[in-house]
């Protein structure tokens, strides 16, 4: 007679819970407590309990599955980052499962355990804030993991990202070699160390080279960061330059001046970051950061299969580069001066 499976209850007996809390360990479908999940899953190991989902069918045969977690799917630059990934997949033979945590911490801890619900081969996961989900340091011997677009200092995953400082530091660079010496920074989530990298390298080679840089943090939401910014920049002197460090901060930035009237390019220099489509689509080009997306998935996909494939060798770090592609948004101190003068004559004339 065939052994029979191993039920929900025995689980939840053996780890003395209700098989409500069992159910939510595995589905993700509200949070539970890290050391009571963390029973659960020690008794559902010891027991050789699996899930019953559909899982079980896509991990048979040809059809095998990683799952990608990112904090927020309207963000152009994770869809194409999971766009990328996706492409790697299906080539070797895997499927994707994409989770969106909503850049909320409390949604990620159950989105990860929904994830780990499906007992996936692989897992690449770009977390909420720059501190690792404890889920995924549980069972950190148990699934290959491969973590990304995060400052992490972690000696337990594999990382790729890429070198946030030195992109700031570029950005400061061309704005100076253009003459610029009073440039805004204008930044979503200090707390993002990504975030933070680009600021304060650019911060730094402005001030090393004795021109001013001021920082205003306006959050990640494009109307409200544009609104916050305005505020700022009515209460002080307009700047020459303004490096946007997100696409998001970007969108707001130029949003912002739009509303204040004031033409990008001209009286006020303009670098976004994440280079896409519509800041080409513009009267006025944007000059933008360039994320490396495409190598950025590549070297991913690339340590994933490796650790899917039995590889334990020592746990990497990849920094990759970014590249400024300069556009008509970011121009000389000279013709920002001329355009400010000229507005200026206009407006008297007109008195």
């Amino acid at each position: 007679m065939a052994k029979r499976p191993i039920s929900i209850k025995q689980v939840a007996d053996a780890a003395g819970v209700s098989t409500a809390t069992v159910s939510n360990v595995f589905s993700g479908k509200k949070p539970v407590n890290d050391d009571l999940a963390a029973r659960v899953r020690d008794a559902a190991k010891k027991l050789g309990y699996r899930v019953n989902r559909a899982a079980s069918n896509l991990r048979s045969g040809q059809s095998r599955v990683v799952t990608v977690m990112v904090p927020d799917l309207s963000d152009p630059y994770f869809t194409s980052l999971v766009t990328e990934i996706e492409e790697h997949a299906q080539r070797d033979g895997y499927q994707i499962i994409v989770a969106n945590t909503k850049d909320d911490v409390e949604t990620e801890r159950g989105r990860v355990s929904a994830l780990l619900s499906w007992q996936p081969d692989g897992m690449i996961v770009v977390p909420t804030s720059d501190n690792i989900p404890e889920q995924l340091l549980q069972v950190k011997d148990e699934v290959p993991i491969v973590i990304t677009d995060r400052g992490i200092q972690t000696k337990e995953f594999d990382v790729v990202r890429v070198d946030n400082a030195a992109a700031g530091k570029m950005v400061a660079s061309h704005l100076l070699e253009f003459g610029h010496r009073r440039v805004l920074v204008v930044a979503s989530d200090m707390q993002i160390s990504g975030v933070y990298d680009r600021c304060n390298g650019a911060i730094e080679r402005i001030r090393a080279a004795g021109a001013q840089s001021d920082l205003v943090e306006v959050g990640p939401v494009p109307d409200r960061a544009a609104a916050h910014l305005a505020r700022w920049l009515v209460k002080n002197p307009m700047p020459t330059a303004i490096f946007a460090v997100t696409d998001m901060t970007t969108l707001a930035t130029l949003t912002c001046l739009a509303e204040l009237k004031a033409e990008v390019g001209y009286d006020v220099s303009v670098v976004g970051y994440d280079d896409y489509p519509w800041m080409v689509a513009r009267r006025t080009p944007i000059t933008a950061v360039r994320q490396p997306v495409e190598q950025i998935a590549e070297a991913v996909w690339t340590l994933l299969l490796r650790r899917m494939n039995g590889d334990d060798s020592q746990i990497e770090v990849l920094p990759l580069e970014c590249e400024l592609r300069v556009r008509a948004s970011s121009q000389p101190i000279e013709k920002t001066e001329e355009t400010r003068g000229r507005r200026g004559r206009a407006a008297s004339e007109v008195k």
